[in-house]
């Protein structure tokens, strides 16, 4: 009994972290905004950018406001591929600006 007890605490402990970080990383819901873009990436288990890559809601905001889906991904690989990125979301945001200011959306 005192080791189902241990395992529902060890469970139940896990399942708040874990719920706590999904709730911080998930995006706004697409579509609430025309000119809201949200950087939102998929992250491997690591710190270490081996699997990351833009989610869809990341691209397709980009799309929203004109680029076409080429130039979106582009540059949501950009964002979501730079380690200096990894949890740093004022960099990111910072790093997007600047991009856009660079390559303004054809309309």
């Amino acid at each position: 009994m005192k080791a189902y007890l241990v395992a529902g605490i060890l469970l139940a402990s896990t399942v708040v972290a874990s719920g706590s970080a999904v709730a911080q990383q998930r995006p706004t819901k697409p579509g609430t905004d025309g000119y809201n873009i949200t950087i939102s990436c998929f992250r491997g288990p690591t710190r270490d950018v081996i699997w990351d890559r833009p989610n869809a809601v990341f691209v397709e905001d980009l799309v929203k406001i004109g680029y076409s889906y080429p130039q979106a991904h582009a540059i949501g690989e950009r964002i979501c591929r730079d380690e200096w990125g990894v949890g740093q979301h004022d960099y990111m945001r910072t790093s997007l600006l600047e991009i856009m200011a660079k390559t303004p959306p054809s309309h």
